[in-house]
């Protein structure tokens, strides 16, 4: 890992960090909410063996980035923009993880010649357009917090960031965890995971309330586009098990959008699905070489059926 801070043209800092192969191709990777740049060291391996090289910055106010009061999801455009000039990059593909999705589907609307490719894993809904009552329950009761007790959202923010430095068989993270599902909590208890998970969380939560708030009013309000107006073809991969983001939601999501294509798995859920199946993934975004030895497809419910068949055996 490789961290970088530059200084945007409007005089604000952007952090990101780069995994994967330093000379391959190139793939933004958007970070969930709460989230930082690190969440993307779990796709390092991976990616350096398929030679793309992941370029995963800090939103706004996150991590190593300044906050921009007033954003929105159109001035992601121009700051990833800005990013590719910094990394040498004329066109790149997309890979996005849950709070990282509207991140995505923004950028392929509005940069379709340069995008690629647009990968959307347990992404996040338009809740306003779809409302809220599909999230996990916490997720609700945050939101509610946010619209009447915003002072008591800080202070569940602060205490998120002490609960989150834990261990995951002590309470109260064991309390969290028996709230996942089944391969969530497997894959979370794997060697290095949870690190890394709470590491990322921890480079939102260790900064003021105030703007890992404002990173969530982006969710919260009107996005400002029709994700019907997007023509890149977008790829979504959903568990059916996800408690934190209903997987109804990225059907119907996906069904607004003409060139999307859907990957489902029935047992995996918002942690275990891009862990487990980052390769497959990746894949999607480059395919493995003629000559590797593997067969590339490009059936996606073809991809995810096998999956499922070698984890089950």
């Amino acid at each position: 890992m490789s961290d970088h801070v530059f200084t945007l043209s409007n005089g604000l800092k952007l952090g990101y960090a780069e995994y994967g192969d330093p000379r391959g191709e190139v793939v933004f990777y958007f970070h969930g909410w709460p989230s930082s740049r690190l969440q993307g060291s779990l796709f390092d391996a991976p990616a350096k063996a398929r030679r793309l090289r992941l370029i995963c910055p800090d939103r706004p106010g996150i991590g190593f980035s300044d906050q921009q009061d007033g954003r929105t999801l159109h001035d992601w455009t121009d700051t990833l923009q800005e990013l590719a000039a910094q990394v040498g990059a004329d066109n790149w593909h997309v890979l996005a993880w849950s709070g990282g999705g509207p991140y995505a589907l923004a950028t392929a609307l509005y940069l379709p010649k340069r995008t690629l490719s647009v990968n959307i894993v347990c992404g996040a809904p338009p809740l306003k357009f779809l409302g809220d009552r599909e999230m996990f329950w916490i997720y609700r009761l945050m939101i509610q917090f946010r619209r009447f007790l915003p002072t008591v959202l800080k202070a569940v923010l602060k205490l998120g960031a002490r609960i989150a430095r834990g261990k995951p068989d002590r309470f109260p993270l064991t309390l969290l965890m028996k709230m996942l599902g089944e391969e969530d909590r497997r894959v979370l208890l794997q060697p290095g995971v949870f690190e890394v998970v709470s590491a990322a969380t921890l480079g939102a939560l260790d900064q003021p309330a105030a703007n890992v708030i404002a990173d969530a009013d982006i969710y919260l309000n009107e996005w400002g586009f029709e994700v019907s107006q997007i023509t890149q073809p977008v790829h979504f991969w959903h568990g059916k098990q996800d408690k934190n983001i209903a997987w109804t939601y990225t059907k119907r999501l996906a069904s607004l959008i003409p060139s999307s294509t859907t990957h489902w798995s029935e047992i995996d859920g918002h942690y275990s699905l891009p862990i487990t199946h980052a390769e497959a993934v990746l894949d999607q975004i480059r395919p493995i070489r003629a000559g590797s030895g593997v067969t590339p497809t490009s059936d996606a419910d073809g991809l995810m059926t096998k999956l499922l068949k070698s984890i089950q055996r």
